[in-house]
């Protein structure tokens, strides 16, 4: 594939993760391929940079749905009256 397809590719994709109706796993399947292509190398800049920001905005996307699941299980707990105090959701994030 040319590098101009590969870039009109990524751009796309990275355009349809707004538009996309996507859940938890499948975001977080395609950012692991984005992590796998980014490490083998062999990209262009430019390609890079586009990967980087879909990944970029996969991760938001992932711990956007992480946050909501949180908020879901803290209300299922308060309604059931079993809830004495909050329980910290805590993810652990690999920092450089």
């Amino acid at each position: 594939m040319s590098e101009n397809k590969k870039e009109a590719k990524i751009k796309k994709e990275n355009e349809g993760i707004n538009r996309e109706k996507l859940d938890f796993e499948s975001a977080l399947e395609k950012l692991q391929k984005i992590v796998e292509d980014l490490e083998k190398g062999g990209l262009s800049l430019d390609e890079t940079l586009a990967e980087f920001s879909q990944g970029m905005k996969l991760l938001k996307f992932c711990h956007q749905k992480l946050d909501k699941a949180e908020k879901k299980i803290e209300l299922m707990l308060k309604d059931d009256g079993e809830f004495t105090e909050e329980i910290p959701f805590e993810t652990e994030i690999e920092e450089d």
